[in-house]
Order: structure tokens, then sequence, then C-alpha cells
């Protein structure tokens, strides 16, 4: 894993002074807007496919009509008396978020909030038999490209409430666990509720937490290694720019934080740049990328893949965002979200040891290599929607 360290003190080489790597604003506001899904109110459980999703404001409370018919019970407390008041003011349900054990690979994001989230790339919904953190980050972890979770506390009716037969029944209580599969912020916890009939949902002791633990290994990369920051990166010893650009992913049902994404953007760059070769027959391979979630005002928006000709070590890991106007555009504050992938250069503490076969051509190392062309195997890899221009509200799912 820190194969890249090692290789980059045996070159001693000094380099120019860094030329900055800046986010592509006019890209990203030129891409589609990122999907945030509110979870539904009236299910138990839920996968995180969604049939024919209505659009909805973000703010707005719904109300729909139901059959009277009788709801799962609840595990949690009901306050007395049976109102939205006292739910909301009951201390035994924010007594519960914070003392809530943070999981081992995850970080605490909000504690104690009254809104779930409204975030990307959702899951599903799981209903749980207590205020149980250890076993939501359980699901994530068993969910395949699971990068967060929201534990909170709702109240809900214990009849599907009918406007003529049943408009305001008794409460019961849930505890609701919903798995992401891209970062979240405590700037999406927005869903404080909504109407059904004379019935208020509401949402109390919402705790969300991030992983922290990196993604996978890729086949034929070494990493990921973990950045303080994105990479800004200098010229080489040569005075050539190795970065190739970008590639932006607004995040969505299809598209989560998954690096293997970046990992195709680059394999597809250099295949791209070996059919269009120079005059003379060469051209530059994609040997490293960045991989990152850009957040919008603490947002997160997308997955943002910086591209190099070469590797670049942590101490390059410099950019940590920029203005657009009074906006800002930022990679998070968590580490893991900074990943460095470089191309396997050699078999010597990788966790993928690649064969030569998959190593690419026109390194500009300087190192006795001699590999040939790396594989292009197909890759299944969702591509999305993205963020808007300042003023102009993202897309919004309403499940």
């Amino acid at each position: 894993m820190h194969s890249i360290f090692i290789l980059f003190t045996l070159l001693g080489l000094t380099y120019a002074v860094p030329r900055p790597q800046l986010i592509n604003t006019e890209g990203v506001e030129a891409a589609s807007d990122p999907v945030f899904v509110v979870p539904a109110y009236d299910v138990s459980e839920q996968a995180g496919a969604i049939n024919k999703p209505a659009i909805a404001p973000r703010s707005r409370l719904y109300r729909r009509d139901g059959t009277c018919a009788v709801q799962p019970a609840g595990s949690g407390p009901v306050s007395w008396p049976d109102t939205p008041e006292a739910f909301l003011s009951n201390p035994a349900y924010g007594a519960l978020a914070e003392n809530a054990s943070t999981p081992d690979g995850y970080s605490i994001i909000m504690r104690n909030v009254g809104a779930s989230l409204s975030a990307s790339n959702y899951m599903g919904l799981k209903t749980l038999k207590s205020y149980d953190t250890l076993g939501c980050a359980s699901l994530c972890d068993q969910a395949t490209g699971c990068q967060a979770f929201n534990m909170y506390i709702e109240r809900d009716p214990s009849l599907d409430p009918n406007a003529e037969s049943c408009p305001n029944p008794p409460s019961i209580t849930n505890f609701k666990c919903t798995l992401w599969g891209a970062a979240v912020s405590a700037a999406q916890a927005t869903n404080k509720g909504q109407w059904r009939d004379s019935f208020l949902v509401l949402i109390a002791g919402s705790n969300a937490y991030n992983k922290v633990s990196p993604p996978p290994a890729i086949a034929c990369y070494t990493g990921p290694n973990e950045l303080g920051g994105a990479i800004n990166a200098p010229y080489n010893a040569q005075g050539q720019n190795t970065y190739m650009g970008y590639k932006y992913h607004p995040f969505s049902q299809t598209q989560g934080y998954d690096p293997s994404t970046c990992a195709a953007d680059c394999n597809s760059r250099t295949a791209y740049n070996k059919r269009h070769p120079a005059a003379d027959g060469s051209y530059q391979t994609c040997t490293f990328f960045n991989a990152y979630v850009l957040s919008l005002n603490a947002v997160p928006q997308g997955l943002y893949c910086s591209m190099y000709t070469r590797i670049w070590a942590a101490s390059y890991a410099t950019n940590y965002g920029q203005y657009r106007g009074t906006d800002s555009l930022t990679p998070p504050p968590s580490p893991h979200r900074h990943l460095s992938l470089p191309l396997s250069l050699r078999p010597v503490r990788l966790l993928y040891p690649a064969r030569k076969s998959d190593l690419p051509l026109n390194l500009n190392l300087s190192l006795n290599l001699s590999p040939s062309p790396p594989r292009r195997r197909p890759l299944e890899l969702p591509l999305s929607q993205q963020p808007k221009a300042k003023g102009q509200a993202p897309q919004l799912i309403a499940l």
C-alpha cells in the first residue's frame, strides 16, 4: 500500500513549482443534477431500487390517504400524551442517540438531529428492534457499495390513515436504518416528517455515519492510499504536465462512491490515446488516478476522478477546494474520501501484484521497466447525473 512513497523516494528528482489542478466548475455546473432520495415513511423495509419515482420539492410535507390497515407494531417507547409535541420533546429519544456507539470503521457526521437524510444512491431501509447503530452498520457492511448509514427514531401511525375512518390513529415508534452508497453530510438532514391525513410523521434522534475504511482494492492497481486532500501535481523532471484531465460522475441511484468508475476512466483514457498516438507513435498512459467526493456547500454531489501520467506522493495532496462565487466546492474532510490508486509498477508490497501484461507502456519514470500494454477488460460501471448552477434545486425523489 505504501509502494508509491517508496518509489517516489527512489527517484530523487526535483520538480517544477506545482501547477494547480483546479476543480472544473464549468464542467460540474454543465453536468446533470445529483439525485437526492427521500426514503418512504409508510414501509418497515425497502430495497434501494426505485420504480417510477415521483419528483417533489425537498421541504414539502405530503398528504396521502390509506385503508386503516393495521401497521406492524413499533419497538420504541410511545410518548405521552400521544401528540407530535410530546414526541418532539421526549428526552428518551435524544438519550438513545447521544449514547449510541460509533461502529468501528465509521465516523459520525451528525448526532441527535430531528430530521433524517435526503441523500444520494439510496440503498434501502430496515426497521430494527432497537436503536442499534452497530446493527445498522452491519447491514451497511453486508451491502456492496454501502458508504454511509442513518439511524433514527420515527413517529408512525398504528393504522394506515384514512381521511374518513381513521385520520389520526394512535402512534407507534419505530427505529429505522437507511443505507447509502455515497458519503453523506449533516446538511442533507432535511426530512423532518410528513402529514398522512391528520397524522403527523416525525423524526427524532437521527444519527448519521460515513464509512472510513478504504474501499476494496481494484485489479491491476495498488492502493487505495489515504490522502488529506486532492492531488495537486507539479510538472515532471522533464518539464511536462502530468495531469491528464478529469471525469465527473454525479451521484444518483446508479452512481455512488465507487473508485472503480475512475479506474475505468483511466483505462479508457489510455485506450483512446493508444488509438490516437503522436506522429512518432508514442502516447500518454494513465498511470495514476485520484478519486474523491466533490461537495457543494458541504453537500456531497458526485465522484470526481483526476488522472495522471505518473504516480504522485501524498505530499502533493494539497488541493482542499475552491470557491465559485459564494459557493464552496470541496473534497470532504474525511481523509478516506481522497484516494489515490496508482497502476502497479512492480509486485512489491502490493495488495494485488500486477502481472507484466497489466502494466502500461511509456511510463515517464527512470526505472528499468519494459512492460506490455494493460489488459482492457469490460467494466460495467454506472454513470449518472450532476449538480446545477447556484440557485437551482437538485433533483429529489420521494419514495
